[in-house]
């Protein structure tokens, strides 16, 4: 007499129980897997501030001072801390900062001079172009040199930054905005400001004084063109006037200092707009322990 085996399957409602359970597991692993994503998106930023860090320390020992990062250069252009950090880290063609830089949007060794950054450069270099880049130097090495520009980042940046979008700019270690360029996802641009180590206060309840420690306003030309690409929502640190920088004083105080007193008085300080990519959140990442 011949046995026959029964066939055996799943039936409707046992696929749809194992189902279930594995949208259950994917859902409360997703939360852990995020925080693994942040948290090695955040040892990669404060490892970039870390070089940044040695490249301002190499030059001020150039120059006796760190880099200025007032919201002006000084012919009176709108020129912010950003700006000024990712010259003096990359060059404002990514070719390395120009010993003789002013510090200036238009890059000129004076006014009315000479282009210390001329576009376009040639291949090979003719002699005016090889003593150019011999008289570079990079603070950053350029494995660490990720640049974007305004034009990467917004539709239409408006003022005096819509003649000049395409000037270089130094990303964090985030993907929290799409390049407009290339299409992948990058970082927001690093903050930048300077202590002015004649000045003693750090006052939260009077941000606008001029006898602050840092001055908040340092990047608020940059700050007022919003979140990319449109720039139609603010940053909450940049919300016009008094409030802007409260939030900045009060992200920067020192809790354990007796007295009102920034983080790292006496050098500067650096803004990473962290794993959401808007300046003045929680999630922001600074060059001191928060």
């Amino acid at each position: 007499m011949r046995t026959r085996h029964k066939k055996t399957a799943f039936t409707i409602v046992e696929l749809l129980t194992v189902m279930s359970i594995i949208v259950i597991l994917i859902s409360l692993l997703l939360p852990s897997l995020n925080a693994v994503k942040r948290f090695s998106r955040t040892v990669l930023q404060k490892n970039q501030f870390r070089n940044i860090g040695s490249g301002l320390q190499i030059y001020e020992s150039d120059f006796d001072e760190y880099p200025d990062s007032d919201a002006d250069d000084a012919d009176g252009d709108e020129y912010c801390g950003a700006m000024k950090l990712a010259e003096v880290m990359a060059g404002q063609d990514s070719l390395g900062f120009h010993l003789d830089s002013r510090l200036t949007i238009s890059g000129l060794d004076s006014p009315g001079g000479t282009d210390l950054y001329p576009p376009g450069l040639s291949s090979p270099y003719d002699a005016v172009e090889t003593e150019n880049l011999r008289s570079r130097k990079e603070y950053l090495e350029r494995r660490d040199m990720q640049i974007c520009s305004l034009d990467d980042l917004y539709t239409s940046p408006g003022g005096t930054f819509s003649e000049t979008s395409d000037i270089a700019l130094l990303r964090d270690a985030f993907r929290s905005v799409k390049n407009r360029t290339t299409g992948k996802r990058m970082g927001m641009p690093v903050l930048y400001y300077r202590a002015d180590t004649s000045r003693m206060l750090h006052d939260a309840n009077a941000p606008d004084i001029t006898d602050n420690i840092y001055n908040y306003e340092d990047n608020q030309d940059f700050l007022g063109l919003g979140v990319p690409p449109g720039g139609s929502t603010a940053h909450p640190l940049y919300t016009g006037g008094g409030l802007a920088g409260q939030v900045f004083y009060d992200n920067t105080r020192d809790e354990d200092s007796p007295i009102p007193r920034p983080h790292n008085k006496d050098s500067y300080i650096l803004i990473s707009a962290g794993w959401d990519g808007i300046y003045g959140t929680e999630d922001d990442v600074y060059n001191f322990k928060n």
